[in-house]
């Protein structure tokens, strides 16, 4: 089954991938911006597969973040600890591994 409201989870991350870039820019900070563009992949593949227009998501200065912990509870995603992370943690073969660790990004940078 598929968590039912994924056009919503998918502009929720979109706004928090053009936030991110938005403050990568502004602070030429390097790592935000490789972050940045792992987000917006992540959101360019949700899109794709979902038929979902990341052309017609608003753009506001608030993200509603609902979404997003609504679909992390619906699929028992628990984040990673970036403090403690080691490289075992992480399967890049492994989809779930991989969307585990933008997830964990995206609450850690919505969460300051």
């Amino acid at each position: 089954m598929v968590y039912d409201k994924m056009d919503k989870y998918i502009e929720t991350v979109f706004a928090v991938f053009l936030k991110v870039n938005k403050n990568a820019d502004e602070k030429r900070n390097e790592k935000m911006k490789y972050i940045a563009i792992i987000i917006y992949n992540y959101a360019l593949r949700l899109a794709k597969k979902y038929n979902v227009d990341l052309a017609n998501v608003k753009k506001d200065d608030e993200i509603n973040l609902i979404p997003f912990f609504e679909y992390i509870s619906y699929n028992n995603i628990e984040f990673l600890d970036f403090n403690n992370i080691q490289v075992e943690d992480i399967d890049t073969s492994k989809n779930d591994d991989i969307e585990r660790y933008i997830v964990s990004h995206i609450y850690y940078l919505t969460q300051t």
